[in-house]
């Protein structure tokens, strides 16, 4: 047994008190929560710094782990995407896997525990499977035309049965408001019911989004121009992508709207009020990395959205690491609390994901993954405790 404390404990709800000691077996379980007064000193293992509950990253796209350092930054979402599409598929798919391997070993060697995946085809599993992190893959699913929905639909439950037959949590998502149609996203969020899973997907990361859902223009015209997808049949709504699409949705699932950087106080307000089972990912370095600009926290503090935090994947990001999310939070919006960030970063992610039984929050019986942060250099550090 293991008993150990810290300046702090952050049990993935809120802080715990100062007296509190926890009991550790062997194997990571918490056998009990106890008050310091109540063991001898000398068996108390104490810790400088914040224990929590292992991280858990709502928004990861591991197939895109080779693509680290490909695409400059500052380019806006559409040649973001379109240098994804040029550069996807330039190496072998064995190298692919190489690198997902790798960027596996990092995000458990940074605490994180739990991951929500973004796939698009099966390529991940092998990395998968053979990892300690449990992953929750979403094959993202992408047909803007809606005469389209039901063959893509049907595609997308062929790569979901991979995943099933590999013995790992798996759903279908929709890709974005702009790529999938409300056809769509109707068959998917029925598929996740019937499996009692959670969906995913893309809201509103640039202003290109709404200009083209209010009014028919602005930079995904040249999105569609590029690749030679026509769209004749898309008309201008009036209203931004949120509001068009959230009624889609099966409001009986979790559902996770990740960046949110455009997003205004009516589209929080009426997708709130329409679906109660709404996460909020925010994923800060990617929103840098691609667009320049972040989210309002304030607002979404202020409409009471669930946060959850994302790491987006290293064609974005120059790590995969949760705690360097909690870090350019900190420093680009200082008045967001650390317990704020730590809910987001633990038990939010923990329940959106429907993993809450085992993951994001310490209490007694469970394995949640422990960390230890401390600030070194007006930065949050982060080691893995078990």
């Amino acid at each position: 047994m293991r008993f150990i404390t810290a300046k702090s404990i952050f049990s993935g709800k809120e802080f715990l008190s100062s007296d509190s000691v926890l009991i550790l077996s062997e194997e990571g379980i918490i056998v009990d929560i106890i008050n310091k007064q109540s063991i001898d000193n000398g068996k108390i293992e104490f810790l400088e710094g914040i224990i929590t509950p292992g991280f858990i990253n709502t928004h990861c796209h591991l197939e895109l782990s080779h693509l680290k350092n490909t695409i400059p930054k500052h380019t806006g979402i559409v040649d973001f995407g379109l240098q994804i599409i040029k550069n996807r598929n330039l190496i072998p798919e064995e190298e692919q896997i190489e690198h997902m391997n790798v960027a596996d070993k990092y995000m458990w060697d940074q605490g994180i525990v739990a991951v929500g995946d973004i796939s698009n085809t099966p390529l991940s599993i092998s990395a998968k499977k053979n990892s300690s992190v449990f992953y929750h893959t979403f094959v993202e699913l992408i047909a803007l035309n809606p005469e389209r929905a039901n063959m893509v639909f049907e595609s997308g439950k062929d790569i979901l049965a991979y995943y099933q037959n590999s013995n790992l949590s798996v759903s279908l998502a929709p890709h974005a408001p702009y790529s999938a149609s409300k056809e769509l996203i109707k068959l998917i969020t029925t598929k996740c019911h019937e499996l009692q899973k959670p969906t995913s997907i893309h809201n509103q990361e640039s202003k290109a989004e709404n200009d083209f859902f209010t009014q028919k223009a602005g930079d995904y015209l040249r999105l569609y121009e590029t690749i030679n997808v026509p769209i004749d049949y898309f008309k201008a709504t009036g209203v931004s992508s949120l509001q068009n699409i959230i009624s889609s949705f099966n409001q009986n699932i979790n559902t996770l709207l990740v960046h949110n950087t455009f997003s205004s106080k009516e589209d929080l307000s009426i997708a709130n009020h329409q679906h109660h089972q709404l996460y909020w990912c925010l994923c800060p370095n990617a929103n840098l990395y691609i667009e320049n600009s972040l989210p309002d926290i304030t607002l979404l503090q202020k409409e009471n959205c669930t946060l959850t935090l994302g790491t987006d994947s290293l064609a974005s990001n120059n790590s995969l690491s949760v705690i360097d999310e909690i870090n350019c939070l900190i420093n680009n919006q200082p008045y967001i609390s650390i317990e704020t960030l730590l809910k987001a970063a633990t038990y939010n992610g923990a329940k959106f994901l429907g993993i809450e039984n085992q993951f994001g929050s310490i209490e007694k019986n469970k394995k949640p993954g422990l960390n230890l942060i401390w600030k070194e250099n007006e930065r949050f550090l982060v080691k893995k405790l078990c």
